[in-house]
């Protein structure tokens, strides 16, 4: 499984005092179309924060069917990538924060089920809502949606993990 770690701070493990974990899947039907999430005017790979307790695995399919409705059998989801970021007074002045993201793949025809959805209030007012996209545009649909979204660090990622998993 491929690691990109990006440490801009030059940052020593020693230093690090917090930590974000999260887990996202990247879901492809046999249209070759990607389900994303799209509220606030960013688009994201389905997925979320770890919680205490809880494995990468256990939290990629939890937060799965609450975004999504669907329910992902664990050994069907495939790990293809690792992003960290080691950054210094993140979110706040002397907290010095490496945050993890694990990124699994998955063909399925599974059906998003909206019934079966459990979104955060920030999603909620956010208008979340899920959209495939075709491979062959998404990257374009992507980069578009930098000139409009609110957090590019969000779009960014989602790029370098879509072009990854299509090795572009």
């Amino acid at each position: 499984m491929k690691e990109i770690i990006y440490n801009y701070d030059c940052l020593k493990d020693e230093e690090i005092n917090s930590e974000v974990l999260r887990a996202k899947l990247l879901i492809i039907n046999s249209d070759e179309e990607i389900l994303l999430g799209y509220g606030h005017n960013n688009y994201q790979i389905p997925g979320g924060h770890v919680e205490e307790n809880e494995t990468f695995d256990e939290c990629v399919v939890r937060e799965i069917q609450e975004e999504t409705g669907i329910i992902i059998p664990l050994e069907k989801r495939k790990p293809f990538l690792v992003i960290k970021y080691l950054c210094k007074d993140y979110p706040s002045q002397g907290q010095n924060t490496k945050y993890i993201a694990n990124y699994y793949s998955i063909k399925t025809d599974l059906k998003p089920n909206l019934s079966n959805v459990n979104l955060t209030e920030n999603e909620l007012e956010g208008m979340f809502e899920l959209r495939y996209i075709h491979k062959d545009s998404i990257i374009e649909e992507l980069n578009k949606s930098l000139e409009t979204c609110t957090n590019k660090n969000v779009i960014l990622d989602t790029l370098e993990v879509v072009k990854e998993y299509l090795n572009i």
